[in-house]
């Protein structure tokens, strides 16, 4: 029994649990070192780390030179947890006047995922100053002890790699390596880039002793604004940025740079697909595309999509309550209502964009295939009437969606072996030869079949729209995962994702050798169900998904909370699934689609954190997102079948 006013405490373990969860990633405990570095004025930044495979025994180093810190500075700075920096010092640094990168003063918890043991070494009008954090020690902390930072005992002298002896700056020496596997120095690169545009006039970002981190830049095959221009009031700096000022809710100027472009290959790394969003020169989301099905046509691209925006007014604020930015500073407050003017903003420029580069590229594959040697010898045997005639059939299946050059010399040398069959090519020649009303009727026939097949596609979409009512229901309603909500997701598996058309073959996971334990409530009823999505034989198996659906409230219609433990126990079916599958002889990418309504705080926590991660793709929804952003693509198609039928 206590007697006076009860008290909360944080146990060591808390403080683990925010660093590992908050920077999962090397890049992301890097990025965070390199803030600091920023906040200090620093003008270089030195980084050593190991690629490739590495050692127990291998570091990792983060040196800058700038203002260093007083032992009195790192002890009521650096040292404090959750210490509010731009309250306590505004958000300008403090000589060159940056807009600073820090802001809730848990930064420097971003090496526990990555290492065991941080050495800093700071020096600051001629006072050095060296201490250790011993994460293995803090995390065993009971509530009750505060954590007494170790001297250093065998210092080291501050030199940059070169030999120059720093007279102020920071290193931070990251020892006892925690890492799941090697760091590719291609990836490596490559993230850390798109986290900062920061130019080196400004911070030169030195990586192992030679290499400066250079801008994010990538060869597009188009690219805007340089290659075209939305309507409305978009002005082109010289640099190739689109500059635009939007207005939010309150009616305040939110101005905005911009370039979109898109890969002419698709990019290989799913991380890299998308837009990324910058404020104050570092990354504020990570690529992303504006959270929103794009529709049919919309689709069509995304995987070759990159681009930044540059918004600045998304990282002014000083105190929690004006963050737009989530705690872990890579990603944004996205169901925070005040950006959804910026969000919608950004679906119409990556809607205008998609169809624009579409467009771009039909044209583009139908020019090269007028020069392709192919093409050429293709031809060379026929008259120019008939030459005249087969480009004009290259011109219509150039805007087949995707296809490129090779696919179009392909369909090319496709269309010339038909017409060498004898009844091909006497009809081909006796259409021509016919009146130009009777060729026109022959093309209206065509006309009315594609008529007929948008009718048939509207009374699929309204049966859809029907199906997606009834899910609706089931989730309002309290319905149950088994079997009421399973049943409708495994009849109808494009609920989910309306990309799944063909993916429709429900797998168990116990065949697979994974160990599945339902959760039950206190009525003793299922609380889930997990399933494995693939491809109909005998598509290729090049994609698994993992489906784990949860109710939304329980029997009584009470909201019902996910749990860490259910996460956690979600991600680990996820690489059980993923493990089996690298041991068959097919290799298809696995990743995990959780599906419910609500996460308790530290599930939330979690689940950011693994879907940040680059170790598995995961996905988190709710019910509410998944039936939106399903109907709304549904409309879409219902709404362009109309429009197809009435030009018609």
């Amino acid at each position: 029994m206590t007697d006076g006013r009860l008290q909360l405490k944080f146990g060591g373990s808390l403080v683990e649990q925010l660093g590992a969860q908050l920077y999962p990633s090397v890049t992301a405990t890097v990025a965070e070192l390199i803030s600091n570095a920023w906040d200090a004025d620093a003008k270089h930044v030195w980084i050593q780390i190991p690629f490739g495979k590495w050692q127990p025994d291998d570091e990792i180093v983060v040196l800058d030179d700038g203002h260093g810190m007083t032992r009195q500075q790192a002890q009521d700075t650096y040292l404090v947890v959750g210490r509010k920096r731009r309250i306590q010092f505004g958000n300008k640094s403090e000589s060159q006047g940056r807009l600073v990168h820090g802001r809730k003063g848990i930064g420097k918890l971003a090496a526990f995922g990555t290492a065991g043991v941080l050495d800093c070494t700071t020096i600051r009008s001629g006072e050095r100053t060296d201490f250790r954090l011993d994460y293995d020690h803090i995390r065993q902390l009971s509530p009750a002890e505060d954590y007494e930072v170790e001297d250093v005992s065998e210092l080291q002298p501050m030199v940059t790699p070169d030999g120059d002896v720093l007279e102020h700056g920071t290193r931070v020496r990251l020892s006892r390596l925690k890492l799941k596997k090697s760091i590719s120095r291609d990836q490596f690169m490559r993230s850390m880039s798109r986290r900062f545009a920061l130019s080196e006039n400004e911070m030169q970002i030195i990586i192992n002793s030679s290499e400066g981190l250079k801008r994010f830049d990538i060869k597009c095959q188009f690219r805007f604004p340089k290659d075209g221009v939305p309507t409305g009031d978009v002005h082109v700096a010289a640099n190739g940025w689109a500059e635009e000022t939007l207005i939010n809710e309150a009616g305040d100027p939110r101005p905005v740079r911009w370039w979109i472009g898109f890969t002419e290959k698709p990019l290989d790394e799913d991380a890299q697909q998308g837009i990324s969003i910058i404020a104050n020169g570092k990354m504020a989301q990570r690529p992303f595309k504006f959270e929103s099905s794009q529709g049919t046509e919309g689709q069509l691209g995304q995987e070759y999509l990159v681009g930044e925006v540059r918004a600045d007014w998304l990282d002014i604020g000083v105190d929690i309550e004006d963050d737009l930015i989530q705690s872990n500073r890579d990603q944004l407050q996205l169901e925070d209502e005040r950006l959804q003017f910026f969000l919608d903003w950004g679906r119409r420029r990556l809607r205008w964009a998609l169809k624009e580069r579409n467009t771009l590229r039909r044209e583009a594959t139908y020019e090269k295939v007028q020069v392709n040697e192919d093409v050429k010898e293709i031809l060379k045997p026929y008259t120019k009437t008939e030459q005249r005639r087969l480009l004009n059939v290259a011109r219509t299946v150039s805007k087949i969606p995707e296809i490129d050059e090779r696919g179009l010399a392909d369909a090319m040398k496709s269309v010339v072996n038909a017409q060498s069959e004898k009844a091909v090519r006497e009809l081909m020649e006796e259409i021509e030869e016919q009146d130009d009303a009777f060729q026109e009727r022959v093309w209206q026939i065509v006309h009315d079949f594609g008529l007929i097949d948008a009718r048939r596609v509207l009374s699929i979409i309204e049966a859809r729209l029907a199906t997606i009512r009834k899910l609706k229901d089931a989730i309002k309603n309290g319905a149950r995962e088994v079997p009421e909500i399973h049943k409708i997701v495994i009849s109808d598996p494009w609920l989910l994702d309306p990309r799944w058309n063909i993916i429709a073959d429900e797998v168990d996971v116990s065949t697979l050798g994974v160990a599945y334990d339902p959760e039950e409530g206190e009525d003793g009823l299922r609380l889930d169900f997990i399933f494995a999505l693939a491809p109909h034989p005998p598509a290729r198996l090049d994609e698994v998904i993992v489906v784990e659906i949860k109710r939304g409230t329980d029997a009584k219609g009470k909201e019902r909370k996910v749990t860490h433990d259910e996460v956690t126990k979600f991600h680990l079916y996820v690489l059980a699934v993923r493990e089996h599958y690298q041991r068959s002889t097919e290799h298809p990418a696995v990743r995990g689609l959780m599906i419910t309504q609500a996460y308790t705080a530290q599930a939330d926590s979690l689940r950011r954190s693994l879907e940040s991660s680059t170790d598995v793709r995961l996905s988190f929804r709710t019910w509410d997102r998944v039936i939106e952003e399903t109907e709304r693509m549904h409309v879409a198609w219902l709404n362009v079948s109309k429009d197809r039928i009435a030009e018609g």
